[in-house]
């Protein structure tokens, strides 16, 4: 007897979701003499079962398959016009929010044209399959590559569309879902995650209902003349608006006379000219007719625009439930034309981490909260306050922190210092997981302090804080000169120093020791300097502080002074209450007991190599107020000789390392140190990168060295300000009282 078995169904997932085999044959496009064409690009790394769009009836179509002609923004030479008239209509597959972002964006042509390169559905342009986008991620633009093939229904496209041939919004949907991980992951975003996405500005929302008008007046009256664009979105269908259309606002009005709920208008547009208001002030109401004919034909010629319209503040309060500001940088500004018209943000922007034992002090109320970090703001005086937008933005995590950050005022004659617990703070945010807080300010002249900050103590994590201003400031992070002062002699005259000193030191005074030599010495006196047993590394660290002729051996001469300063670092870690560990968030308060300051990479160093779970043992603590002396010490050296000895044009010799990099010593400039492991030494800046930790240059008068996270340019105590890697940089000074104006790059420290 035979058995008949069903066919087994198709996987909706294979082969572009269940298209069949003719539609398949389609996508591979054929010249006009009948030669197949090269195949059509499929994307490995976001196949269609990874889209997350794996029903039985859909299926993945390119556009040819959907449009005769299909077109791509800039196909037929007018990509802003092109654009400006979207009729965005959301797909069952798609994002409202990013259609929104998208809309809004419609109307800045060359910030578009950075999202959505111009590109082509013509095999004469080069049509293979490919599209390329830019989105902004943490401060980088990243380009995202996605074929062609988009979800439908039979013939309906799942994606959102904004013309009925025009391509461009449903692949930038898609190269947006392969961003976030998939179109599932979509409908979890918001607006302002795709604002920030597609514009790289600073995004800050606002409830309109929620906010006291008097407020939302004020960051309206600062942002609409500014390069900010403002996205808004009804929060239902009625008075001829659209819950899921954007509205730009672009402009404000005052009416003389009018009531208070009516004194302002705003001005909106609506991309696609769908929506218009048809309340009060609308076009051929009794308010716009009861105007005087001047007034009403300004308010005409200033809306003639398809799509544009006036709108009370009041009823725009109430009718639209969420407003996004995308405050856009001066860099952006320079790009894109439309936005000449308004008046550019001054930005200053600063890349830094969050890192435990060293500046991951949590929240305000933490104990250890002054230790992260610090920026000063200065407002000088002026005619009026200065308006003000802080936002810290974090890295994409599968799970985010809260951030947020703290604000605090300042004597004007007093010199910045780091916030402690006591002190109130003028504001502060309230810790949001969300990708980036941001909060609008106005503020007098004077000085204040921004203290960003995660939700909880020793949280690890990057972070990137903006302050974008309508007026002249500076802004700088707190940071601490690399110094050493005179160490006091009060503790050497105490007898049981003395004793230990005499010990130390020995009957030969020019007998030489190496570091098991020292170490055994030690052992019998470190009741009296030290605070816990020596250790081996500790005593190669003291030896290496005495030997100035690099010979590996101290001579037992000089131990009755290192005996001193020994008593000196030991009375001042008793004085901080630990006397067998230590918070590595401390290191700073101890470092200044010992006549001592670091910059803050130096401490971050300090605190990397020596520190063990945010604590310092007393003997990891002696060592790296070793190391820290021994930087010091063998930099002056190499300063004095320097000066001394001017190197002439016949001592210039070049040499090879191993990896055949060229090394060049020159007069006055950089030196590599056969004998001390040295990174780049600045001649003028006084510093010397310690033996332990890599250094890149080092600035005295900068107070900052190169850490191991975050490469450095030049940095400058003064101006308080580095230049990245990454970031376009104009020069400033923080003493002219420069900052980013209305023809200069955001700046970065």
């Amino acid at each position: 007897m035979k058995k008949f078995m069903r066919p087994r169904p198709a996987d909706p997932c294979a082969n572009g979701g269940g298209a069949p085999r003719d539609a398949e044959r389609r996508s591979s496009l054929s010249s006009s003499g009948g030669s197949p064409a090269p195949a059509l690009w499929e994307d490995p790394e976001f196949p269609v079962a990874a889209a997350g769009l794996c029903e039985r009836r859909t299926r993945w179509l390119r556009p040819h398959e959907l449009c005769a002609r299909p077109r791509f923004l800039g196909d037929s030479g007018a990509g802003g016009e092109q654009a400006a008239r979207w009729r965005v209509a959301p797909g069952e597959a798609g994002d409202a929010a990013l259609c929104r972002a998208a809309a809004a964006l419609a109307l800045t042509p060359a910030l578009l044209a950075r999202v959505a390169q111009p590109q082509s559905f013509r095999a004469a342009a080069g049509y293979r399959g490919r599209f390329r986008f830019r989105f902004w991620v943490f401060g980088e633009w990243r380009d995202v590559l996605v074929d062609d093939r988009l979800p439908a229904r039979g013939a309906r496209l799942l994606a959102s569309r904004g013309a009925p041939d025009d391509f461009t919004l449903p692949l930038l949907e898609k190269a947006y879902a392969k961003l976030l991980g998939g179109y599932a992951r979509l409908r979890a975003g918001d607006a302002a995650d795709a604002l920030r996405a597609l514009t790289g500005a600073a995004v800050q929302s606002f409830a309109p209902p929620r906010q006291p008008r008097a407020l939302l007046l004020q960051v309206l009256l600062a942002a609409v003349p500014r390069s900010t664009l403002l996205l808004a979105g009804a929060a239902a269908d009625g008075g001829g608006l659209l819950a899921r259309q954007a509205y730009c606002v672009t402009g404000l009005a005052r009416v003389r006379g009018a009531p208070d709920d009516c004194a302002v208008l705003l001005r909106l547009r609506a991309p696609g000219a769908r929506g218009e208001w048809t309340g009060a002030w609308a076009r051929d109401s009794p308010q716009r007719r009861a105007l005087p004919a001047a007034d009403r034909e300004l308010l005409e010629r200033r809306a003639a625009a398809p799509g544009t319209f006036w709108m009370p503040l009041g009823d725009f309060a109430r009718a639209f439930a969420r407003l996004e500001l995308a405050h856009v940088g001066p860099d952006d500004w320079l790009r894109e034309p439309a936005l000449h018209a308004k008046r550019p943000w001054r930005a200053v922007l600063a890349r830094r981490r969050w890192r435990r034992g060293v500046s991951a002090g949590g929240p305000p109320g933490a104990p250890t909260a002054h230790a992260n970090p610090h920026f000063v703001l200065r407002v000088p005086p002026a005619d009026g306050p200065c308006h003000v937008v802080v936002s810290v933005a974090q890295e994409r995590a599968r799970r985010p922190l809260g951030v947020g950050f703290a604000v605090y005022a300042l004597a004007d004659d007093a010199a910045p210092r780091r916030a402690r617990p006591p002190q109130r703070a003028l504001d502060v945010t309230h810790c949001s997981r969300a990708p980036e807080v941001a909060t609008f300010f106005t503020l007098p002249p004077g000085q204040y302090l921004v203290v960003p900050h995660a939700h909880r103590a020793h949280a690890e994590a990057a972070f990137l804080l903006r302050v974008l201003t309508d007026e002249r400031t500076d802004v700088w992070e707190l940071n601490d000169d690399n110094a050493l002062q005179a160490p006091d002699a009060a503790g050497a005259a105490e007898p049981a120093v003395r004793a230990a000193a005499a010990a130390l030191a020995g009957a030969d005074a020019a007998r030489e020791l190496d570091a098991a030599a020292l170490r055994a010495r030690l052992r019998r006196v470190w009741r009296r300097v030290l605070p816990a047993r020596p250790s081996a590394e500790l005593c190669r660290a003291l030896v290496a502080l005495c030997d100035g002729a690099l010979g590996g051996r101290a001579r037992a001469g000089e131990l009755a002074a290192l005996a001193a300063r020994l008593a000196l670092w030991r009375a001042a870690l008793r004085s901080l209450g630990a006397r067998r560990r230590l918070s590595s968030y401390r290191l700073r308060e101890l470092l200044a007991a010992c006549g001592a300051s670091a910059s803050n990479k130096v401490l971050e160093a300090l605190v990397l190599r020596y520190a063990r779970g945010a604590a310092l043992d007393a003997d990891a603590c002696m060592v790296a107020l070793a190391r820290l002396h021994l930087a010091h010490e063998r930099f002056r050296s190499l300063d004095s000789k320097l000066k001394s000895n001017p190197l002439s044009l016949e001592e210039v010799r070049r040499t090879h390392d191993p990896d055949d990099n060229l090394l060049m010593t020159s007069r006055g400039r950089r030196t590599k140190g056969e004998d001390e492991p040295q990174g780049r030494t600045s001649r003028r800046g006084g510093r010397a990168a310690g033996e332990d930790e890599p250094q890149g240059r080092t600035s005295r008068r900068g107070g900052r060295a190169a850490g191991e996270d975050e490469p450095q340019g030049r940095t400058s105590r003064r101006r308080g300000r580095a230049a990245g890697e990454d970031e376009p940089q104009g020069r400033t000074s923080r003493r002219r009282g420069r900052a980013a104006g209305e023809d200069e790059p955001q700046k970065v420290i």
